[in-house]
């Protein structure tokens, strides 16, 4: 009998771990021990990669491990496993198909796909490239006369996340049992403090929102609070620039006009927005997760 090759053995014991069925081939060549059948020995190691997978889900979406409870997630993941196994050699891109997967799940709440697209939104901005951040003193040296022609582009580290859902309520300490359907944008983004926020946005200004950080002109962030007096959409547009001021969520202001960008506050203290971090053996916390509402 031909002696098989480390990468054909290697092939059989991945195909064991990571599907339902072990390799017959893989078993034949298992030695069994003077407690555990060969079977049993392979099971080992089947077992330590669900739970080594099941603890990086957990950490990824950890409201969700929290509503479902130990076994029903347990089983979750096993079934997530078994249509969207792992095909990265990190772990980081793990549950980037959890949302969809749940999406499909007609036997669990409907509201928890958003809250899987909530905590991965949460997970991408944490990674996501450092950047400047604009403040309200850099503004300060703008005239009147170029304020409709200003352009505002956002930091990397920032998600505009449309749910069906307000999952952001179950952060604060929600009752899902309570939990209604109401279309929500929700905005995700990280600090200069590797600090990870998340807030429900007003109806009224979300339109307004979404063109400010499209890099649309103030003018046209004005323009999207259409259904208030002109002088109080410029109030609205005013405080919701404040508030992205405030968050930390602006990366730099342009204007058509003089073509020039204004002064910028340096946004952490990484050279070349460059993260010192590596999610390659599992999921990088730092501080996310704190301060869940704002």
């Amino acid at each position: 009998m031909r002696t098989p090759s480390l990468r054909e053995v290697q092939g059989w014991f991945w195909r064991s771990i990571t599907s339902a069925r072990m390799d017959r081939r893989l078993l034949g060549l298992v030695e069994p021990s003077a407690t555990l059948t060969p079977p049993a020995r392979v099971g080992v190691y089947v077992e330590a990669y669900l739970w080594r997978l099941r603890e990086v889900l957990a950490e990824d979406f950890p409201r969700l491990s929290a509503i479902l409870g130990p076994d029903r997630f347990t089983g979750l993941v096993r079934d997530y496993l078994a249509h969207h196994p792992s095909t990265n050699p990190s772990v980081r891109h793990l549950g980037r198909s959890m949302a969809r997967h749940l999406a499909g799940r007609k036997d669990l709440p409907p509201y928890l796909a958003d809250l899987a697209r909530l905590e991965w939104a949460r997970a991408d901005v944490f990674d996501a490239p450092d950047s400047d951040v604009l403040t309200a003193d850099d503004l300060r040296t703008v005239s009147p006369v170029e304020w409709p022609g200003l352009c505002f582009a956002p930091i990397p580290a920032l998600v505009l996340l449309h749910a069906d859902w307000p999952v952001h309520e179950l952060w604060g300490g929600a009752d899902p049992a309570q939990l209604s359907p109401s279309p929500t944008m929700i905005r995700v983004w990280r600090d200069a403090t590797d600090a990870v926020f998340h807030a429900g946005t007003d109806a009224g200004v979300a339109a307004a929102l979404e063109h400010l950080v499209a890099g649309e002109s103030f003018a046209a962030v004005c323009g999207a609070l259409a259904d208030v007096p002109p002088l109080e959409a410029a109030h609205h547009a005013t405080a919701l620039l404040a508030r992205c001021l405030e968050d930390g969520i602006i990366a730099r202001v342009t204007s058509p006009s003089i073509q020039r960008e204004a002064p910028r506050t340096p946004y952490g203290a990484c050279p070349g927005g460059t993260r010192r971090r590596s999610r390659s053996d599992g999921p990088a916390r730092g501080k996310s997760g704190v301060n869940p509402e704002r």
